[in-house]
């Protein structure tokens, strides 16, 4: 049983991070509040599991995209 909610977390996560990864046009699709409000949440909490690390450091570089276009977001 534990060997299957780990594959499903994995898959879960390899997922999301391919969703964030691959297609960089999802975050920009992200309204400004909206990326400002999810790069908040990350500053947050101090402990991220490994989908969460990836999904906030795709936030912190979208954000970094769109100061580059002057757009100070985060």
């Amino acid at each position: 049983m534990r060997k299957i909610a780990k594959r499903t977390a994995a898959g879960a996560i390899l997922t999301c991070a391919a969703t964030l990864t691959g297609c960089g046009s999802e975050l920009e699709k992200l309204s400004d509040s909206d990326l400002q409000d999810r790069a908040y949440q990350c500053s947050q909490s101090s402990e991220h599991t490994p989908g969460g690390a990836i999904s906030c450091e795709n936030y912190r570089r979208e954000c970094l995209r769109r100061r580059d276009e002057g757009r100070y977001v985060c």
